[in-house]
């Protein structure tokens, strides 16, 4: 059996954005890549969370509407900083979006993955940071 742990979790986030970084120029040529790329975008968003998870609750969520309550319980108990609850969004709008893009329920665009790509970044790197991984 596997051991989740922070360190893993946040090493598959940055695999899912790598592939979602060098699919996204492909959506320009082909929007139909874009569910594609969301979708890596989101499970990279999903991964993150689930390291701040695992370090400062000792769990996971196990469906995607807990993602949201568990990144909005670490910010009510102070575990991570002030700042880190503009990324609270971002992780609703993903657990939402998650079902239309992985199985193509929703038309996502070029500008759609790209902001995922710019957004999930900008929360991976916060991740590192809270969780002093390099």
């Amino acid at each position: 059996m596997i051991t989740d742990e922070p360190e893993r979790a946040i090493a598959e986030a940055e695999g899912w954005l790598a592939s979602a970084k060098d699919l996204l120029p492909r959506v320009r040529e082909k929007g139909e890549l874009a569910n594609v790329c969301c979708s890596q975008a989101i499970h990279a968003i999903i991964r993150a969370n689930d390291a701040l998870c695992l370090r400062f609750l000792n769990v996971k969520a196990t469906r995607h509407d807990d993602a949201v309550v568990l990144f909005a319980k670490l910010i009510k108990l102070g575990k991570l900083p002030e700042d880190a609850a503009k990324f609270k969004e971002l992780v609703a709008s993903a657990m939402m979006d998650k079902s239309g893009a992985d199985y193509g329920k929703d038309e996502f665009t070029y500008d759609n993955a790209s902001e995922y790509v710019k957004r999930t970044v900008e929360f991976i790197l916060m991740v590192r940071d809270i969780l002093k991984i390099r």
